[in-house]
C-alpha cells in the first residue's frame, strides 16, 4: 500500500512538472525559470524503482527535449551537472548529459567558465566509456572559453584548484584523452566508420578505433567544419596545449601528452610542446616514465617516434631496457629502410638521425657486463649492418636529390661508427665477432666514399676492444686476415687497409707473435711510397717501449729471435700458384719477392735488436732504448761481457742464419739497406764466438771486398772492421792481404775514383793485422813488412790534403799501436811522428789526439835513450792542447791522457776491443801492457794542481781531463787514493761561469762519489749540502779570473767588463773605488747562483739520493725547482727527483713547511728570482692536493698573489698571473666537478670575501682587478649553491664594476661628441653592458636567488640604485630589477614597495637610455605588485607629469607609460580608469616625443572613440588640472586633448546625434576655459571643435538662455582675435556655429567680421598663402554662416543677402574659386529644399546668381574648378527648376539667356567630363 501511494505520488509530481513546463513553453523567459526550478527533479523520477514512474519521466523528458529546441531557452546546466555527478543511475546520467550538451552552448561565456571545475571535478571516475566520451567532449567546449593565465603567475600557481583538477587522477586522466587528441589527424576525425581501418593501416596515428571513437563523441560529424555544434580540431589543440602547459598539472602529468604534441605539424602546437618538454623537471632515470615511453614509441608515428628517440638519447638507465631498445630500433629501421618501407623522404631521414643518435648513447652508455649483452650488442649491430646494407653495399644506391644524397651519406657513416662503439662494449660469438670484422674490413677497401672511410676506419679501433693481445690459438684467424689485408694490393676500386691492419696488429696480438711483427715490418717496408701514417704504426709495432705504454699492465714478453730468424729468413722455394707467372725473383728469402724488398733489411735490423735485447735480458724500457743499447754496445764494459757471453752460449745455426741473411743482403742488394747489413754483421761479430761462429762465417770473407769500395764511409769503415774479424780465420787471408796490398801500391796519389778503395784497402789491411795480434795468428815480426809498408803510407798521408785519406791512415796506425805493432824504431821517425801528429792535433784534429795517446801504448814507448822517455814527450804534447777552445777536443784529449798512461788496463782501450783475444794477443799485448804507475801519479798531480788554476783555458781543460782520466781510470789505486783531492777539484770547478765546466765537475763528483768508499761519500755529501744551502759563495780571484759573460755589462764602444782586472781598470777611470766592491757583489751573488746550477748534472742527484739530509733541506729544493734561471731549474729538477723517491709521501709530510716557505720568500725575498720561483712553486704544490690541505693557506695565496701582481718585475708579474690563474682554474674545476661538496663550499667561502675586498675587485691596479674580476666570472659560472652567501655581495660589486671597467677611449669619444651621438653611443654602451661578462655574472648569481638573499640583496640593490653615478651601472640595476620581475617574481611581494618607490625617481634620470631601463623595470616590477601599490605608483607618474618643469621630465613620464603598457599590459588594463585618461591627455602634449609615447600607449589599450566615451569624466578631469597649472606647455595640452575628445565624441554620435546631458555638463567648464587661453599653436584644433559641441549640445544651451549668449559671445570672440594663424580656422568655427545656432541669425555679424578679408586691399601686392586661406575661410563664412531656417522660410531674402556679400567680394572669389563654386552649390542645394513661396524679386535674384556663377569664365582656368562651376551651375537649375526663384514658366528671357549662355561654355570647354556636366544642366534647363 504504501509502495503504491509513493508511486502516485511520483507520478503526480511528474505530471505536474511536465504540465508546468507545457504552460510556459511559449514564453522562453519563463521557461527557463521553470527548467531551472524542477528540471532536476523531474529527471531524478527517470531513476524511481517504480517502472511506471521511469516512463512517465522519460515522456516527460521527450517533450522537455522539444520545448527546449529554441536557442533562447537557459537550461540549468550547473544543477544537471551537480546531479550527474551525485546520481549512480545510468538513465538519470543519460538524460542530464543530453540536456547539458544542448545547454552548454546557451550559457554565456562567464557562465562556461564558472561550469568547467564542474565538468573537470571527478572526470576520471566516470565509468560508462559513451558517458565519458561525451563528459570529454563538453570539456573541450568549456576548454576554448576560459582565459589561461600567464605562465608562472599566481593565478596559474593557483589554476589546478580553481578549476578542479586537484584530484591526480583527474589530472591525468585529461592529460592521457589530451595527449590523444594532439595525435588525433582531421583525416581521421571526419573518416567514416568504413574508412577508419584503412586509414589507420595506411597510415598509423598511435590511436586506437575506440580512441578515435571517444575523440569522435560516437559522431562522425564531431570535427566536421559546419556542421551545427561541431568543435574546430585545429582550435581545440591550441588551447588544449596551452592549458596542458599552465599550472594545471604537473611534470609527470603533462610530460607524455607534450610528446605527443611535439610531433604536430602545426608549429603553434609543436613549439609550446617543445618548451614543456624543455622545462621539465621529470626523472629521466624513473623506470616507470621510460618503460611508458618505450609502450608510446611501439605504437606512435613517426614524428612521434623521434621525439621519444631523443628524449630515451637523455636517459641512462633506458640503456638496460634491453629488448625494448632492440624492439625499438628493429621496428623503426624497418618502416624506414629497404624496399617495404612505409616512411620516406626526409621524414625517414629524421627518423634515421634519431634512431643513430639513440643508438650512439646506448653504445656510449650501456652497461658492459652480464649475461644480456651477449643479446643486446650483437642484435643492434646485425640490425645496422643491415641498414647499411639496405642502402647499398659496398656501393650505396643513390636515392632522392643531392641534399638527400649527403644526408644520406652522413647516417651511413655514423652507422658505421655507431657499429664500432656498439661493438665495443658487446660480447659476440668467436665466429660472429671474425665476421664482422672481416665485413668491415671489406668495407673499408671497398666503399667508395673518402668521407666513410674515416668511420669506417673508427668503427674497427672500437673493434680492438674485441680482441685481447694474449698468446691464444684463437688468434690464428686473426694472423691470417691480418695479413690478407696487409699484402692486399691497392687498386682501381680498393683501398688500401694497411694502416688498420697494422693498428690491429700491435693492438690485438702479443708483441711476441711473430706474425704480428712481420706486418709491422711489411707496413716499414713500404718505403717513401708509403702513407705516414702507415710507416708510424709499422715503427710503433716494432718498438718495444710503445708495446709496454699499449699493454701497462702485463709484463712484455720479447719476441723468440731464433722463431724470427726462422721465420724471416727461411730460404725453401715458394710453390708457384696455377694462377702465377713463374718469373725470377730477386730474393732467395720466400717472404721477400720483388715487390716485399725493402722489408728485408728492416727484418735485419730488427732481428738484430731483438738478440741484443734477449740478451740483455730487460722487460722494462725507456723512450730511448735504441740509444741506450747504442750507447751500452760502445760504452759499457760489464754490458759488453754480458754479450760475449750470451753469444757463447746462444744457438749457432740461428746465428749464422742471420749473419748469411746479412751477408746475402749486402751481396745482393747493397743499395737497399747496406748500411743495415754492415751494422748488423758487424755488431754480432764482435761478440760472437770465434771458433763456433767467426770461424764458419770466414769463407763468406770474399764478399766483403766490393762493399770496401763503397762511396758510402760508414759502410767502408764497417765492413773492414769485419774484414778484420773474419780474415784472419780465413784460408784464402794471404791472398786477400795481397790483393788488398797490390792496389794500394798501385796508388801511390790516389785519383777521387781510386780514394775509395784506397780508403777501404788500407783500413781492411791494418784491422786485418791488428786483429790476427789478438787472434795470436800473428807476430809483430810475422807483419813487420806489411807493418812497414803501412806506416810509410801513414807518413806520407799526414802532409796530404785528403782529410778522408788521412783520417784513414790515422785511425790504421791507432789499431796497431794499440795491438803493439810497429813503434818507431828510430828517434828522428818519432820525432818527425810526433811533431805531425801533434800540429794535427793542435788544429783539432781528434784522430790525431787519439792516435798520440795510442802511440804510447807499445812496450818500445818507455824505452829512453835520452832526456826523457817517448810516452813522455808524448803526454807534454797531449797537455800543450789546453788552449783549444773546442770542448770535445779537450773530451778527446782526456781519454788519449788516460791511453797513454794506463795503456791496456784503461777503459778507454778495452771498449776498442771487438774481438776475443787469445793465446800470444791476450798474453803479450793485453795483460802485459798495463798501466804505468808513476806516469799515473804525476799526471793526476798536475790535473789537480791546474783546477786551481784562474786561468780560464787551462781551467776548463784540466777539469775534462781530469774527469776523463776518472772515467777511464778509476780502478787503478792511484787514482783511488786520491779521489778526495779530486772531489775538492771538482767542488771548486763548481762555481766555473763556464756551463761545461760546471757540468764536468758535475759529472766528476758523481763518479767520484760511484767510485770512492763510504768516508769518501760521506765526505762528498757535506760538501754538496754545504754548498748548496749556503747563502755566500767566497771568490779568489787574480787579474785574469772572469767574473761576467762577455757583454753582461757594457762599458761602451763595443766593450764590456767581464774580469777582475776590468773592474779595477774601470774603478781607477771614474776615481770611484767603491766601484769594485759593488761589482764584486754582484759576481758574487752569480756565482752563487752558478754553483746552484751545477746541481742536478749527471750523477750529482744520485750522490744526494744516497744520503741523509736535513728537512730543512726540502722547502728550499723545492723552490729551487722553479727558478728563472733554467740551468738552475733543471739542476734542482734533477736533484729533487732523484733525493724524493716518493714525491707524493714528501710533500705530504713537508707540505705546511715548504708552503710557509714558499709565502715567507714571495714576500720577504728581496730578489725578483725568489718572488717568481715562489709564484711558480705555489702554483705546483697546490695542483691536484685536496682543498683541506691547503685551506687554511688560501686567502694568503691569494693574498700574495694579487700583492706580486703589480711587482715592478715583468716576468715576476708574469709567474703570478700565472698563480692566479691556476687558483682560478682549480677553484672553477673542482666547482665543475662537484660545487655541492665541502671542499668547493669552503674555497668559495675562503676566497669570495677576499676576491671581493679592495685588495681584489676594487683594487686600484688594473691588473689585480681584472684578474681578481676573472675569478669572480668563472666561480659564479660554476658555484652553484655555494654561492648563496655571496650572491647579494658579487651581485653589488659586479654591478658597480660595469661603469668602472669601460675602456677609457669610450669615454673619451663621449665626451667629445654631439648631443644626437651620444644618444646612439649611450644605445650601444647600453647593450655592451647588459651583454658584458660582468652582467653575466650578475645573472648567473640571480639563479641562486631565493627568499634569505632577497632579504640581503634588496635593501643592498635600493641603495646602489640611489647611489649610482654611471650610466652602465645604472642599466645593469634595472636589468637586475626586470629579472627578479621575470624570474622570481613569487619572491618580490614583500620588496615591491621598496623598489617601486625607489624607481620613482630614478625614472627621472638625466641620461635617455637609464631613464628608459629603470621604466622598463618598473613596468616589469608592476606585474607582481598589488593593487595599492600600483595605485600608488602610478598616481605618483600623474603627478610628475603635472609637475614637470620642461619637457624633458615629461618624456621620462612618457617612456614609464609606454613601458607598463608594453611589458605589463595586465596592470595597465587594471588600471586603465587612470592610465588610458592620462594617456590619452598626455598624447596631446606639445612636445613629439611625449606625444607619440603616449599615442602608442593609448593606441594598444583603446578601442577608438568609443573608449573615449567611457572616460569622459576622468579626460575632463585630467584637462582640467592641465589647464590650472601654470605650465604653458601643459594647458596646451589639455586644450588639445578636449578638442580631440569632443571630436571623438562626435564622431561616435554620428551627424545628428546629441551627447549625453552629464557630459555636456563635465565638459562646457573645461572647454571655457581652455578657449579663453591666448592663441597658441594648434588651438585651431580646440576652436575647430567648439561648433561640434554646440551641433551636438543642445541640451546644454537650448535651456539656458545665459549660457547660450555666452556661447555666442566666445564664438564672436575667437572669430576676432589678431593671430593671424589662428583667424582662418576661427572664421570657419563662426560660421558652423552660426550654422549650428538656429535659434540665432548671426549672418550680418559674420559677414561683419569677415567682411575685412573680403574686400580688396587698396595696396597692390603679391597675396600670400596665409591671406589666401583666411580670404578662403572668409568667403566660406559668408557662404555658409545663414540661418538655415529662415532659408527655409524666406529663401529669396536669403539668397539675394547672401549674392549682395559676394557681389562686394568678386575678388575673393577669385583667390577662393573652389570654397566659392562648392559653397554656393551646397547653398543651391539647401535652397532647392525649401517649399516656401518666394518673393516678388525672385527673378532678380535668380540673374544675380546667374551671373555671380558665370562671371570671368574666362579666368576659371583649372578643371577643377571648372567642373566645380558646372556642379554649382547644375544645383542652381535644380532650385530654379524647384521654383525657388519662382514659377519656371514666368522666367523664359532668363531661361534662354542661361541655356545659350551654359551651352556655350559647354562647346568651349576642352575636358570632356566639365562638358558631359554643362551638357547634363542644359538637358535640365530644356526639361
Amino acid at each position: 500500500m504504501m509502495a503504491s501511494s509513493n508511486e502516485g505520488a511520483e507520478l503526480r509530481l511528474v505530471s505536474s512538472i511536465r504540465y508546468k513546463f507545457a504552460s510556459v513553453s511559449g514564453d522562453e523567459k519563463k521557461l527557463s525559470d521553470a527548467l531551472h526550478a524542477s528540471l532536476v527533479p523531474l529527471l531524478e523520477k527517470a531513476g524511481s524503482q517504480h517502472k511506471a514512474v521511469r516512463d512517465a519521466a522519460f515522456q516527460a523528458f521527450i517533450s522537455v527535449n522539444n520545448f527546449v529546441k529554441p536557442t533562447g531557452v537557459v537550461l540549468p546546466v550547473a544543477a544537471l551537472l551537480g546531479q550527474y555527478k551525485k546520481t549512480s543511475s545510468p538513465m538519470i546520467k543519460q538524460l542530464d548529459l543530453n540536456l547539458i550538451k544542448q545547454g552548454i552552448v546557451r550559457l554565456d561565456q562567464q557562465k562556461r567558465r564558472e561550469t568547467l571545475p564542474v565538468v573537470l571535478q571527478g572526470i576520471s571516475k566516470e565509468t560508462s566509456l559513451a558517458s565519458a566520451a561525451g563528459f570529454f567532449n563538453i570539456f573541450l567546449r568549456l576548454l576554448l572559453e576560459i582565459k589561461i593565465p600567464g605562465r608562472g603567475s599566481n593565478e596559474d600557481t593557483a589554476l589546478r584548484e580553481t578549476i578542479g583538477l586537484s584530484d591526480p587522477g583527474d589530472a591525468r586522466y585529461v592529460s592521457q584523452w589530451l595527449g590523444k587528441l594532439f595525435l588525433l589527424r582531421q583525416d581521421l576525425a571526419l573518416a567514416t566508420e568504413e574508412e577508419l581501418d584503412q586509414k589507420l593501416l595506411a597510415s598509423p596515428a598511435g590511436l586506437t578505433k575506440e580512441d578515435i571513437a571517444f575523440l569522435r563523441n560516437n559522431n562522425p560529424n564531431a570535427w566536421r567544419p559546419g556542421t551545427p555544434n561541431s568543435l574546430g580540431l585545429p582550435e581545440c589543440k591550441t588551447k588544449a596545449i596551452g592549458f596542458l602547459a599552465s599550472g594545471a598539472f604537473t611534470d609527470d602529468e603533462r610530460y607524455l601528452p607534450a610528446i605527443c604534441a611535439a610531433g604536430s605539424a602545426d608549429s603553434r602546437i609543436a613549439s609550446v610542446a617543445d618548451d614543456i618538454i624543455k622545462r621539465s623537471n621529470v626523472d629521466l632515470e624513473n623506470t616507470d616514465v621510460i618503460k611508458s615511453l618505450y609502450d608510446a614509441h611501439a605504437g606512435f608515428p613517426t614524428p612521434h617516434r623521434i621525439q621519444i628517440l631523443r628524449i630515451l638519447s637523455k636517459s641512462v638507465i633506458a640503456c638496460t631496457f634491453k629488448k625494448q631498445v632492440v624492439e625499438a630500433v628493429k621496428q623503426d629501421f624497418d618502416i624506414a629502410s629497404g624496399e617495404s618501407a612505409s616512411v620516406l623522404g626526409l621524414e625517414a631521414l629524421r627518423l634515421h638521425k634519431a634512431l643513430l643518435a639513440f643508438l650512439a648513447w646506448i653504445a656510449r652508455n650501456s652497461p658492459s657486463s652480464g649475461a644480456t649483452d651477449h643479446d643486446m650488442g650483437p642484435a643492434l649491430v646485425i640490425i645496422l649492418k643491415d641498414y647499411i646494407l639496405k642502402q647499398g653495399w659496398p656501393d650505396p644506391v643513390p636515392r632522392g636529390n643531392q641534399s638527400q644524397l649527403q644526408d644520406e651519406q652522413r647516417l651511413r657513416a655514423n652507422a658505421y661508427e655507431t657499429i664500432g662503439t656498439l661493438a665495443r662494449g658487446s660480447r659476440f660469438e668467436y665466429k660472429s665477432k671474425d665476421s664482422l670484422l672481416k665485413w668491415l674490413f671489406d668495407s673499408l677497401v671497398s666503399d667508395p666514399s673518402p668521407d666513410i672511410v674515416v668511420y669506417i676506419e673508427s668503427a674497427l679501433s672500437s673493434m680492438m676492444g674485441l680482441f685481447k693481445p694474449i698468446a691464444s690459438t684463437t688468434n690464428r684467424d686473426l694472423e691470417i686476415l691480418l695479413l690478407e689485408y696487409m699484402t692486399l694490393p691497392e687498386r682501381q676500386g680498393i683501398r688500401t687497409a694497411r694502416h688498420v691492419a697494422a693498428r690491429f696488429a700491435n693492438n690485438c696480438l702479443p708483441y711476441n707473435n711473430t706474425k704480428a711483427r712481420w706486418i709491422d715490418i711489411l707496413a716499414l717496408g713500404g718505403g717513401s711510397s708509403e702513407r705516414r701514417d702507415v710507416l708510424e704504426e709499422g715503427q710503433r709495432g716494432l718498438d718495444p717501449w710503445w708495446a709496454t705504454k699499449l699493454q701497462p699492465d702485463e709484463p712484455l714478453v720479447l719476441p723468440d729471435w731464433t722463431q724470427l730468424a726462422t721465420m724471416f729468413f727461411d730460404t725453401n722455394p715458394r710453390e708457384i700458384g696455377e694462377d702465377e707467372m713463374a718469373v725470377d725473383q730477386t730474393s732467395k728469402y720466400q717472404l721477400f719477392p720483388n715487390d716485399q724488398l725493402r722489408a728485408f733489411p728492416i727484418a735485419i735490423r730488427y732481428v738484430k735488436q731483438v738478440l741484443f735485447l734477449s740478451a740483455l735480458g730487460e722487460n722494462t724500457f725507456e723512450i730511448d732504448w735504441e740509444s741506450q743499447l747504442d750507447r751500452s754496445l760502445q760504452n759499457d764494459l760489464k754490458t759488453r761481457r754480458k754479450f760475449r757471453e750470451y753469444f757463447r752460449t746462444s744457438n749457432r745455426e740461428s746465428l749464422l742464419t742471420i749473419l748469411n741473411a746479412a751477408f746475402d743482403g749486402l751481396r745482393d742488394h747493397p743499395d737497399t739497406g747496406g748500411e743495415d747489413y754492415v751494422d748488423c754483421l758487424a755488431e754480432i761479430l764482435s761478440f760472437a764466438p770465434s771458433e763456433t761462429v767467426i770461424a764458419s762465417l770466414s769463407s763468406r770473407t770474399q764478399d766483403l771486398l766490393p762493399v770496401i769500395k763503397s762511396n758510402n764511409q760508414k759502410v767502408r769503415q764497417l765492413a773492414s772492421k769485419i774484414f778484420g774479424i773474419l780474415a784472419p780465420w780465413s784460408s784464402q787471408s794471404g791472398v786477400y792481404i795481397s790483393q788488398l796490398r797490390s792496389f794500394v801500391e798501385s796508388c801511390p796519389d790516389p785519383s777521387a775514383s781510386q780514394s775509395a778503395e784506397y780508403q777501404g784497402s788500407l783500413a781492411c789491411l791494418s784491422n786485418y793485422f791488428s786483429r790476427a795480434a789478438y787472434y795470436g795468428k800473428s807476430t809483430p815480426q810475422d807483419a813487420s813488412d806489411h807493418v812497414q809498408f803501412l806506416y810509410e803510407r801513414f807518413t806520407s798521408a799526414l802532409p796530404k790534403a785528403d782529410t778522408n785519406i788521412k783520417t784513414v791512415a790515422l785511425e790504421s796506425m791507432a789499431q796497431l799501436w794499440t795491438s803493439n805493432i810497429h813503434f818507431p824504431q828510430k828517434q828522428e821517425d818519432l820525432t818527425a811522428t810526433l811533431d805531425s801528429l801533434a800540429k794535427l792535433a793542435s788544429s783539432g784534429n781528434e784522430k790525431a789526439i787519439a792516435a798520440l795517446g795510442r802511440l804510447a801504448i807499445p812496450s818500445q814507448a818507455d824505452l829512453s835513450d835520452g832526456e826523457s822517455d817517448p810516452a813522455d814527450k808524448i803526454l807534454d804534447k797531449l797537455f800543450e792542447l789546453s788552449e783549444i777552445r773546442r770542448t770535445e777536443v779537450h773530451f778527446a784529449t782526456g781519454e788519449a791522457i788516460a791511453s797513454a798512461i794506463a795503456r791496456w788496463d784503461s777503459d778507454a782501450v778495452r771498449l776498442g776491443l771487438d774481438v776475443e783475444p787469445s793465446r800470444s794477443g791476450k798474453s803479450d799485448i793485453v795483460d802485459s801492457l798495463g798501466r804505468r804507475p808513476a806516469r799515473v801519479s804525476s799526471t793526476l798531480e798536475k790535473l789537480i794542481t791546474d783546477c786551481k788554476t784562474t786561468k780560464p783555458s787551462l781551467l776548463k781543460a784540466s777539469g775534462i781531463w781530469l774527469f776523463c782520466v776518472i772515467q777511464y781510470c778509476s780502478d787503478l789505486p792511484e787514482i783511488q787514493d786520491r779521489l778526495r783531492e779530486c772531489q775538492v777539484a771538482f767542488m771548486r770547478l763548481l762555481t766555473a761561469r763556464d756551463e761545461l765546466v760546471q757540468e764536468t765537475a758535475s759529472r766528476g763528483l758523481a763518479l767520484v762519489y760511484e767510485r770512492g768508499d763510504q768516508s769518501l761519500k760521506g765526505d762528498l755529501v757535506k760538501d754538496l749540502v754545504a754548498s748548496f744551502t749556503g747563502t755566500k759563495t767566497q771568490l779568489k780571484v787574480d787579474d785574469d779570473t772572469e767574473l761576467f759573460d762577455a757583454g753582461a755589462i757594457p762599458t761602451g764602444e763595443g766593450k764590456s767588463i767581464t774580469s777582475y782586472k776590468d773592474i779595477i781598470s774601470l774603478a781607477n777611470e771614474v776615481g770611484d773605488q767603491s766601484l769594485i766592491y759593488k761589482f764584486m757583489a754582484l759576481a758574487t751573488n752569480a756565482a752563487t747562483w752558478t754553483a746552484r746550477s751545477a746541481f742536478g748534472r749527471f750523477g750529482l742527484s744520485d750522490i744526494l739520493s744516497d744520503a741523509e739530509l736535513d728537512p730543512k733541506i726540502y722547502p728550499k729544493l723545492y723552490r729551487y725547482r722553479f727558478d728563472p734561471n733554467s740551468n738552475v731549474r733543471r739542476s734542482m729538477d734533477d736533484i729533487w727527483k732523484a733525493v724524493v723517491k716518493d714525491q707524493t709521501a714528501v710533500i705530504d709530510t713537508y707540505f705546511d713547511a715548504i708552503m710557509n716557505d714558499l709565502l715567507k720568500s714571495i714576500l720577504d725575498g728581496r730578489e725578483w728570482r725568489v718572488r717568481e720561483a715562489s709564484c711558480a712553486a705555489i702554483a705546483e704544490l697546490i695542483y691536484g692536493q685536496p682543498f683541506p690541505k691547503y685551506e687554511k693557506y688560501y686567502t694568503d695565496i691569494w693574498k700574495v698573489a694579487l700583492r706580486v701582481l703589480d711587482d715592478k718585475k715583468g716576468s715576476v708579474r708574469a709567474a703570478a698571473l700565472k698563480l692566479c690563474m691556476g687558483l682560478s682554474k682549480t677553484l672553477v674545476t673542482q666547482l665543475q666537478e662537484n660545487n655541492t661538496s665541502s671542499s668547493a663550499s669552503a674555497m668559495v667561502a675562503q676566497v669570495l670575501p677576499f676576491l671581493l675586498s679592495d685588495k681584489g675587485i676594487e683594487n686600484s691596479v688594473q691588473d689585480v682587478k681584472y684578474m681578481a674580476i676573472t675569478t669572480v666570472l668563472d666561480v659564479v659560472k660554476n658555484g652553484g649553491d655555494a654561492l648563496k652567501p655571496f650572491v647579494s655581495t658579487i651581485i653589488i660589486h659586479s654591478l658597480g664594476l660595469l661603469s668602472t671597467v669601460e675602456p677609457e677611449a669610450v669615454n673619451y669619444y663621449y665626451q667629445r661628441v654631439g648631443e644626437e651621438n651620444r644618444e646612439e653611443l649611450d644605445k650601444l654602451r647600453s647593450t655592451a653592458a647588459t651583454r658584458s661578462p660582468m652582467f653575466e655574472c650578475v645573472v648567473n648569481c640571480l639563479r641562486f636567488t631565493d627568499e634569505e638573499v632577497m632579504k640581503e640583496l634588496a635593501p643592498q640593490l635600493v641603495s646602489t640604485i640611489k647611489s649610482a653615478i654611471g650610466m652602465q651601472t645604472k642599466i645593469g640595476c634595472s636589468e637586475v630589477l626586470g629579472t627578479l620581475a621575470l624570474r622570481h617574481s613569487i619572491l618580490l611581494p614583500p620588496y615591491n614597495a621598496m623598489f617601486l618607490k625607489c624607481l620613482e625617481t630614478q625614472i627621472l634620470d638625466r641620461n635617455h637610455e637609464t631613464s628608459k631601463a629603470y621604466a622598463r623595470s618598473s613596468a616589469y616590477l608592476l606585474r607582481g605588485a598589488s593593487p595599492e601599490i600600483r595605485d600608488r605608483f602610478t598616481s605618483r607618474l600623474v603627478d610628475l607629469y603635472f609637475a614637470a618643469e620642461d619637457d624633458a621630465r615629461r618624456q621620462k613620464i612618457a617612456d614609464a607609460v609606454l613601458a607598463i603598457a608594453k611589458v605589463s599590459p595586465d596592470a595597465f588594463t587594471d588600471l586603465e580608469a587612470r592610465l588610458l585618461p592620462f594617456a590619452y591627455l598626455a598624447k596631446h602634449d606639445t612636445d613629439d616625443y611625449v606625444s607619440e609615447a603616449f599615442e602608442a600607449a593609448w593606441s594598444q589599450h583603446a578601442g577608438g572613440t568609443h573608449t573615449v566615451k567611457r572616460f569622459v569624466e576622468e579626460i575632463t578631469q585630467f584637462v582640467s588640472k592641465g589647464l590650472n597649472t601654470s605650465k604653458w606647455a601643459l594647458q596646451h595640452g589639455a586644450a588639445l586633448a578636449i578638442a580631440s575628445m569632443i571630436t571623438a565624441l562626435s564622431s561616435a554620435a554620428g551627424k545628428d546625434g546629441q551627447f549625453s546631458d552629464a557630459d555636456l555638463q563635465k565638459i562646457w567648464p573645461v572647454l571655457d576655459k581652455a578657449l579663453a587661453l591666448k592663441t597658441f599653436k594648434g588651438k585651431e584644433k580646440l576652436v575647430t571643435a567648439y561648433p561640434l559641441l554646440i551641433r551636438h549640445g543642445k541640451k546644454l544651451w537650448g535651456t539656458d538662455a545665459a549660457l547660450a549668449a555666452q556661447t555666442k559671445k566666445i564664438a564672436l570672440r575667437e572669430a576676432k582675435r589678431n593671430n593671424e594663424e589662428y583667424r582662418p580656422h576661427a572664421l570657419q568655427a563662426l560660421a558652423e556655429f552660426a550654422a549650428a545656432r538656429e535659434d540665432l541669425d548671426m549672418y550680418s555679424e559674420v559677414v561683419d567680421i569677415a567682411s575685412e578679408f573680403l574686400s580688396p586691399d587698396s595696396e597692390a601686392h603679391k597675396v600670400t598663402e596665409l591671406e589666401r586661406r583666411t580670404t578662403d575661410a572668409a568667403l566660406k563664412a559668408a557662404l555658409t554662416a545663414y540661418n538655415r531656417p529662415k532659408l527655409q522660410a524666406t529663401p529669396t531674402a536669403v539668397l539675394s543677402e547672401i549674392a549682395a556679400v559676394a557681389e562686394g567680394a568678386k575678388q575673393a572669389i577669385a583667390l577662393a574659386r573652389d570654397t566659392w563654386f562648392t559653397g554656393a552649390g551646397d547653398l543651391m542645394t539647401q535652397a532647392a529644399t525649401t517649399t516656401t513661396t518666394v518673393g516678388s524679386d525672385a527673378v532678380a535674384v535668380a540673374s544675380r546668381w546667374f551671373k555671380l556663377l558665370t562671371a570671368d569664365d574666362s579666368d576659371v582656368v583649372l578643371e577643377s574648378q571648372r567642373a566645380s562651376r558646372a556642379k554649382a551651375l547644375g544645383a542652381f537649375v535644380k532650385a530654379w527648376l524647384k521654383c525657388v526663384f519662382g514659377p519656371v514658366g514666368e522666367e523664359g528671357a532668363l531661361r534662354l539667356e542661361m541655356g545659350e549662355k551654359i551651352g556655350a561654355m559647354s562647346r568651349a570647354e576642352r575636358s570632356i567630363d566639365v562638358q558631359k556636366l554643362l551638357d547634363e544642366v542644359v538637358k535640365g534647363l530644356a526639361a
